[in-house]
């Protein structure tokens, strides 16, 4: 069966391909593949990066990994793109660097690769344990809520994990998935699972794709995975007003952090969150009020 390396590392020509077999039995812990031109091919492993043997990676190298990526057509992908990001089977993900084309401050396309980064999608099930997805349900059903963290601590993965088992549980859901983090669509199918009954729109921003899956698909639970504009927390409470519960993440990195941003004090103002979480360092999650933390740990 292929691994998850392998399936990420697909897009590679062979030569790079078997470089990555001297990781042996590491291969499993493996989190990215980079790609940079004129270096060594590099892995991380534990967030550490490290140089595999063999020659200096060249431009046509990189070329031909893109290329490879973008199925030969980077006219497909050209949206995300415009972000900086494809995505592959599987739901990896490709960061892309180098020159840009841009008019009137948009990005339009890249030019020149300079380098990639393939991140290795692993789905955790499971992350969402049975006490918090109680504290997130209440007679009358599922409730909205928030998660606060820094990046890297998992609020994604949290959130696809809590949506794919309140789907499987006959929950109607919807995923705004501007950036292929949740579902990761291609060509249509989600590369992660996330349940029976979930609807996505994917690369779209947010706040639109959010107000098009509440008006079209009565959805009774939304999810975000970052709130981090006005029309972001605007389309939250249209949908907190239609009656359909919310689950978003935000950044920060604990609850007096969050307090002290402006977007995120409007946020509080709007009522639209009546759980709001804290993801620790050590991954447990901490349910926390106005006040300070609860001792309650999820």
């Amino acid at each position: 069966m292929e691994s998850r390396l392998e399936q990420a590392a697909a897009c590679l020509p062979m030569s790079l391909r078997q470089r990555l077999e001297q990781l042996g039995g590491e291969q499993k812990r493996c989190e990215e593949i980079r790609l940079r031109i004129g270096q060594p091919l590099q892995v991380t492993l534990a967030g550490e990066e490290r140089a595999l043997p063999g020659s200096r990676l060249t431009s046509e190298e990189i070329a031909m990994s893109f290329s490879c990526a973008a199925e030969y057509s980077i006219h497909t992908y050209a949206d995300s793109l415009c972000q900086g990001f494809l995505t592959l089977r599987g739901g990896h993900r490709v960061g892309v660097c180098g020159q840009t084309a841009v008019q009137q401050g948009q990005v339009l396309s890249f030019r020149c690769i300079s380098s990639l980064n393939i991140r290795i999608a692993r789905q955790l099930k499971g992350t969402a344990s049975p006490e918090l997805l109680a504290q997130l349900w209440e007679t009358d059903g599922v409730v909205s809520g928030l998660f606060l963290s820094p990046p890297g601590r998992g609020k994604t993965t949290l959130l696809r994990d809590i949506a794919r088992q309140l789907s499987d549980r006959g929950i109607r859901t919807a995923l705004a998935d501007e950036r292929s983090e949740l579902a990761a669509l291609h060509n249509g199918v989600p590369q992660f699972d996330i349940g029976q009954h979930s609807d996505v729109i994917d690369g779209c921003p947010k706040a639109e794709a959010a107000m098009m899956l509440v008006k079209t698909m009565s959805p009774r639970l939304l999810v975000l995975d970052e709130i981090t504009s006005e029309a972001d927390a605007r389309a939250a409470e249209y949908a907190s007003h239609c009656g359909v519960a919310v689950l978003a993440s935000a950044h920060a990195w604990n609850w007096d952090d969050f307090r002290q941003r402006p977007l995120y004090r409007q946020l509080l103002d709007r009522n639209i969150f009546s759980r709001i979480f804290c993801l620790e360092a050590d991954r447990h999650v901490v349910r926390i009020k106005p006040q300070g933390k609860e001792n309650t740990e999820c």
